[in-house]
């Protein structure tokens, strides 16, 4: 139906899950990464990137204001 596998419809729910939680929470990237489930925070920070063009403390600087 998505036209993604099931892994990848996971991962992206995740990564949403802790783009919001970069904007609402004051937990560091890597207790985000832990929180939604990424074992390895560089893997997580490569994954955001991938997904949303940009790192996570770069993604925190562009919403934040």
């Amino acid at each position: 139906i998505t036209g993604t596998s099931p892994q990848e419809l996971i991962k992206s729910q995740r990564l949403k899950k802790a783009a919001q939680l970069l904007l609402a929470s004051g937990l560091t990237v890597s207790e985000i990464a832990y929180d939604v489930g990424f074992t390895d925070p560089k893997y997580f920070s490569r994954s955001f990137k991938a997904y949303f063009g940009m790192l996570p403390t770069e993604y925190i600087q562009a919403n934040k204001n």
